[in-house]
């Protein structure tokens, strides 16, 4: 019954806003419109006759516009019409038209809700509403949309890249593009262009590499495993020639071989490196797996404190390192697939990003940010990266420190 009397108060409101206007009766309206002009050309022809008497026009110019202004009087008597007279209805034609409308607009109304609403339909309590799948539902709609327009760019940049096959760069932008919306096909082929015509590079093999996994469902094949090893055979240290390489070992049952890699990875790792609670739960499996106690031989291999650069407030305070991943965040980790356990590690990096967005001035947290961005493939991001890292350099107190520092990770990832 509310639902009728709300809809009964809108369409009432709706008609007198639409209404109103009718209803007004005009105060004054010209009987024609022909006449009015009659008054304003007759206007004209006085003002010409005091210029004219005042000196500010000629004779000639005088009589030049007397000629114009009477040619448009006997146009305007000639055109004369009652059609445009200021009222073009009646009173009672007025009232005509409003008692139809009044009529046609809520039946109109009522035919459309019962032709196409759902009046029997129930209200649906909040309680019973799965809220979670409105809302997973709302997201997946998001992401869909905007993989779309990333794939539409994509297109565009791929385009012209065949007109440019040796831009490293934008082969590398195309297939982290293709890579992150899931076209895991096309951003390999991308990154083959940029392998085939361009110098070799531990980047661009492990890009390669990395998306010959995702395409096999994790499986590392023999293909992949050889370019990961080039990977490793241009950059001994390469986070991800390491992990794949030891992930391939494990798949074949190398479990020792394997080990060996991942600890030597989280030897090369910092303690706030955002993958770090992922390797860590590998490297726990694989212990397990060999007999060996996992929080023993993670404690043996700890992993690398970060540099610290103190900034000017920070100078005269003792900083201590972000504190690595805890045991049911390992546990957590554990039992997420490979496809989650990577968007949580993306996630991790983009709250880092977010972080160094209002904090510009980290220094450390923008090379903690750079590695990340490289483990992950994400090369597209590591140039922005390094010039807020430079940046932030100027904000510290040894200027020429993390000038070199910079230099150092410039060389150490081949960038």
């Amino acid at each position: 019954m509310i639902f009728w009397v709300l809809i009964s108060l809108l369409t009432a409101l709706s008609l007198l806003v639409l209404l109103k206007p009718l209803l007004n009766t005009p105060k004054s309206a010209p009987a024609n419109t022909a006449e009015s002009d009659l008054a304003v050309y007759k206007d004209q022809l006085s003002e010409i006759e005091r210029d004219l008497n005042e000196g500010n026009l000629g004779e000639s110019q005088a009589e030049t516009a007397r000629i114009e202004i009477q040619r448009r009087i006997l146009n305007t008597s000639q055109e004369q019409s009652s059609s445009t007279k200021g009222m073009p209805l009646s009173s009672a034609g007025i009232k005509a038209v409003v008692g139809l409308l009044t009529l046609a607009f809520p039946l109109g109304g009522l035919v459309l809700y019962l032709e196409l609403g759902q009046p029997g339909m129930p209200s649906m309590p909040l309680a019973a509403r799965d809220i979670a799948a409105e809302r997973s539902a709302l997201a997946e709609q998001q992401n869909t949309s905007r993989n779309e327009e990333m794939m539409g760019l994509a297109q565009k940049l791929e385009a012209r890249l065949h007109n440019d096959p040796t831009n490293l760069e934008g082969w590398m932008l195309l297939g982290s593009t293709y890579a992150e919306i899931g076209a895991y096909s096309k951003a390999e082929n991308s990154f083959r262009q940029a392998m085939e015509n361009t110098p070799p590079s531990a980047i661009v093999y492990g890009a390669v590499a990395e998306m010959m996994v995702a395409r096999a469902d994790g499986q590392v094949a023999p293909e992949a495993r050889a370019l990961f090893q080039k990977t490793l055979d241009l950059n001994p240290e390469d986070p991800r020639g390491l992990f794949y390489s030891g992930l391939a070992l494990s798949q074949v049952g190398e479990n020792d071989g394997a080990l060996k890699l991942w600890l030597k990875l989280r030897q090369l790792t910092f303690a706030n490196d955002p993958w770090l609670q992922v390797l860590d739960t590998q490297i726990s499996d694989l212990a397990s797996r060999v007999n060996k106690s996992p929080s023993e031989i993670i404690a043996s291999n700890p992993a690398k404190a970060p540099p610290i650069v103190p900034t000017q407030e920070q100078s005269n305070q003792e900083i201590q390192p972000q504190p690595g991943p805890t045991a049911e965040e390992m546990a957590s980790a554990a039992e997420l697939s490979a496809e989650d356990r990577n968007e949580m590690i993306n996630g991790m990096v983009n709250r880092l990003a977010d972080k160094l967005n209002k904090n510009p001035d980290d220094f450390n947290g923008w090379l903690q940010l750079i590695r990340s961005y490289h483990t992950l493939g994400r090369v597209q991001e590591i140039a922005p990266a390094f010039a807020n890292a430079e940046n932030a350099a100027l904000q510290q107190p040894d200027v020429q420190q993390a000038q070199e520092q910079i230099i150092a990770l410039k060389q150490e990832l081949g960038f």
